[in-house]
């Protein structure tokens, strides 16, 4: 999730949903008596002599306040529920219902009755949740970077290398040039949030880029580097690919975390809401683990109160999708668990 706007004291945010899990989290932020703004479709009513009828649907930007926030997983949106407030006047749509339908890659802004830390702690662990990949793509000519978001790959920067001399091997003359430019594109990419590092180059430059030990976390072999690297991982469906093994990746190394400490110091591990309450009282939580299940429906109030009781310390957060090998503990644990400091007594709640 993306803030574009924040204004406490007006209680207001302005947010783009850029992941399917911000589905989640702006159920959440949005409570009864908020009032939304978002582009919709509303039915345009036309009135003749003989009465009223109903004529094309167009889109349009209303605010309404909220009566109700439903999620629904499998058509992917949020429906938020609520009577008119402000709209065009020739829609002549005030004070009817309607329903805002929100789905990933749409811009929202909430005013809320109430800014609480519960809002807070739901709208970091989303922020954190969006993984930003920074991509180098290097040819011998040409080095480009960009930052892989989910809603796009944004080319930040392209840079011309001089052409080798006559004399020396390509290899060293690739190696003198890339040590002097990889570094400032790191710089660059770390300035602008990226998690992790993507190299792509041809197979005979990736030699050069393993011999140098640059910062990667993966090597892509592309026909071509540069800006036609990064085209050619677009069209390739890499980039896609490479997006949802980024978003398991904390989930399932939590969840084998987790497994590991219940084999060898089970005492390091809280199930459930009752021992997960325990062990953020005695600030004794190093991560939490939610299965998304538990953000929906009924569950609502125990999350607000495990993450309003959250010290604001803890950082680490994790939203674990229920396909994920391991989610079933969770599921059975009522959908929350915690990895500890160190061991906690559940039953007295003390160390």
């Amino acid at each position: 999730m993306r803030v574009v706007e924040k204004d406490p004291r007006a209680k207001r945010l302005k947010l783009q949903l850029e992941t399917p899990e911000d589905l989640y989290f702006i159920s959440l932020l949005i409570d009864e008596g908020d009032v939304v703004t978002a582009w919709t479709t509303r039915q345009i009513r036309i009135d003749t002599a003989t009465g009223s009828r109903r004529g094309d649907r167009v889109r349009v930007k209303l605010s309404i306040k909220v009566k109700k926030v439903e999620f629904q997983r499998f058509s992917d949106s949020v429906r938020v529920l609520g009577v008119v407030i402000e709209a065009p006047e020739w829609l002549s749509a005030l004070g009817t219902h309607h329903t805002i339908g929100l789905r990933v890659g749409d811009e929202i802004e909430i005013v809320k009755e109430s800014f609480l830390r519960y809002h807070e702690k739901i709208l970091d662990m989303a922020i954190k949740l969006t993984k930003i990949i920074g991509i180098i793509s290097i040819d011998f000519d040409e080095v480009a970077a960009a930052a892989l978001r989910p809603q796009g790959l944004e080319i930040l920067s392209v840079v011309n290398l001089p052409r080798p001399g006559k004399e020396g091997s390509i290899k060293d003359h690739l190696k003198s040039r890339l040590s002097d430019v990889i570094p400032q594109l790191v710089s660059s990419l770390k300035s602008k949030g990226c998690q992790s590092l993507l190299i792509a180059a041809p197979k005979l430059v990736l030699e050069v880029v393993n011999e140098m030990g640059l910062p990667a976390s993966r090597l892509v072999d592309v026909s071509e580097g540069g800006l036609s690297g990064l085209y050619e991982l677009l069209r390739s469906g890499s980039l896609t690919e490479l997006v949802a093994d980024e978003q398991l990746l904390t989930a399932k190394q939590a969840l084998r975390e987790l497994l590991e400490r219940l084999q060898k110091t089970p005492g390091r591990v809280a199930l459930g809401p009752d021992e997960v309450l325990k062990a953020l009282e005695v600030r004794a939580v190093e991560a939490l683990l939610m299965l998304d299940e538990a953000l929906l429906g009924e569950k609502r109030g125990m999350i607000r109160e495990i993450l309003d009781k959250a010290p604001e310390a803890l950082h680490r957060i994790i939203v674990v999708p229920p396909t994920v090998e391991g989610a079933d503990l969770l599921r059975k644990s009522g959908g929350v668990a915690a990895l500890l400091y160190y061991s906690v007594n559940h039953k007295l709640g003390s160390i």
